[in-house]
């Protein structure tokens, strides 16, 4: 193997099917492969994590294992994950860094007892545009100061469990109105505007220390027409140059369709390495790491890509891998963290006692291709709680139709054959505490909708909003209501208990 093709094969992080390392990979691997992420395709339990792992440092006992790990609703660690890390936001809403760091430190410990080493957060994006259909919870909140100040807290925990953080996704995703996994978001707003509100975080947290960047899909008008991922101006200019970024720069997932609608996977990973990745990002089963290798390889042959730039790419990589080598790793955790979120949540806001067989309608999101709730809604954190509960969990656009919200005015026994399945919900609901739980109805009309049609009929409902908690602003006065900001298992199981006592 050549010292172009290590190179090559170097700055390349890929995904991969199964829950057993394929023999490609681990071929690519012994071949000088940067680096590998693991998804909820990859994980069953803790002892095949730790297997997993430890078969990919058999081939080679510095590639880097990494994993997206940002807390909330989404962990694709799932069932090895006991302790699952809070929702970004609620960490941001209760404004304690010491907690925030606490929680990092959990979240990245468990990661190490795991054998991964790179844990793909935090999302430090200013959350500023209510309506940006993907950060949501995943940031600390929507202004640049707070966000900031966390995003250092979390990049310090992780550090001290002996992994290493990602901060994402540069220049910053949180003022979009377009989800990159479909589209192409584009911002236009000036470079001082950037600079006070999308940037101010990344200082911050890369003079904390960050050693890893994912770059965003996103188009800054202010800076190039290019998304920032390819762009030399934003990934060399402002990262490496002005910002004074020394680390290892990662692409986001190159298979999105913000990218791929424009160009190949294979071509996108040349050009985000021309622009100044480090680590060309294919995350998706089915890579092909030989084939990128060779994309590579043959980019530097036909002039289109330096080969000083690849073996920069690669050098910067493996002096992260030796560092990550060297340290002594925390891999005990408790779980204390998580569960004083949980606990100072519920003392903070007003919780009815609702008595143990309340039935809970959750108005929640659609499942998405990026990511995979570890729990079916909030109906299974009731039954858990309280046995007597029941409830449904609606994800997708469930609208009445005339004839059947007549039914339901009518209280009549059709509604519980109906094919809505709002009105089924709605029925059964007839009699019992009714809990309606809402997660960024803000940005979803049909959410809006079903929380009107539902609180339009009872007058005795407790509303819980387990999305941005801008959707209190949305519940009627004399409705009560709280907020999670997020939807962490063990947060909501508290919420669960204080709902549940005996009145």
């Amino acid at each position: 193997m050549t010292d172009l093709e290590r190179d090559a094969a170097g700055a390349l992080i890929v995904g991969f099917a199964g829950t057993t390392a394929p023999d490609n990979l681990l071929r690519a691997v012994e071949d000088g492969l940067g680096a590998v992420i693991l998804f909820t395709r990859n994980v069953v339990s803790t002892e095949q994590v730790r297997a997993l792992t430890s078969s990919l440092r058999a081939a080679r006992p510095d590639v880097i294992i990494g994993i997206d790990h940002e807390g909330g609703e989404f962990s694709h660690l799932g069932p090895a994950n006991p302790f699952p890390l809070s929702s970004p936001r609620t960490l941001g809403d209760l404004d304690d860094v010491d907690l925030t760091r606490a929680s990092a430190r959990d979240a990245a410990a468990t990661l190490a007892s795991l054998g991964i080493d790179l844990m793909l957060a935090p999302s430090i994006d200013v959350n500023s545009n209510p309506a940006n259909p993907i950060i949501s919870t995943r940031a600390f909140g929507t202004t640049a100061e707070l966000v900031a100040r966390h995003g250092v807290a979390f990049v310090e925990g992780v550090r001290e469990a002996g992994v290493t953080s990602c901060l994402k996704h540069f220049p910053g995703h949180g003022d979009v109105a377009v989800d990159s996994h479909l589209e192409l978001p584009r911002v236009d707003r000036s470079v001082e505007a950037v600079h006070a509100v999308e940037l101010y975080p990344f200082k911050a947290a890369i003079a904390a220390g960050a050693e890893v960047v994912m770059s965003a899909h996103i188009v800054f008008s202010a800076y190039d027409d290019q998304p920032a991922t390819l762009s030399h101006r934003i990934l060399t200019g402002l990262l490496r140059e002005e910002l004074g970024f020394e680390g290892v720069i990662t692409t986001d997932a190159l298979e999105m369709g913000a990218i791929t609608k424009n160009q190949s996977i294979e071509d996108a990973a040349v050009a985000s390495i021309r622009a100044g990745a480090d680590l060309a990002m294919i995350a998706i089963g089915a890579a092909d790491p030989q084939g990128l290798t060779k994309h590579i390889v043959d980019a530097v042959g036909n002039g289109s890509l330096p080969a000083e730039r690849v073996a920069d790419a690669a050098r910067r990589v493996r002096a992260l891998a030796a560092s990550l080598g060297e340290r002594k790793r925390q891999t005990e955790f408790d779980g204390a963290a998580v569960r004083e979120v949980g606990e100072r949540v519920v003392a903070g806001q007003t919780f009815p006692a609702l008595g143990p067989a309340p039935y809970v309608i959750d108005l929640t999101q659609g499942l998405h291709p990026a990511w995979h709730p570890y729990f079916s809604g909030l109906p299974e954190i009731f039954a858990r709680i309280a046995p007597g509960s029941d409830g449904v969990v609606l994800r997708d656009q469930h609208r009445l139709s005339e004839k059947e919200a007549a039914l339901f005015e009518d209280h009549q026994s059709e509604d519980e054959q109906s094919d809505d399945a709002l009105a089924r919900a709605a029925a059964a609901a007839v009699g019992r505490p009714l809990v309606i739980a809402v997660q960024d109805a803000g940005r979803t009309p049909w959410i809006r909708e079903a929380l009107e049609f539902l609180l339009q009929r009872r007058d005795d409902v407790f509303v819980l909003c387990t999305g941005i908690p801008e959707d209190q602003a949305l519940v009627p006065a004399g409705v009560p209501s709280a907020t999670t900001s997020g939807r962490n298992v063990i947060v909501l199981e508290a919420v669960v208990r204080a709902l549940t006592r005996d009145a």
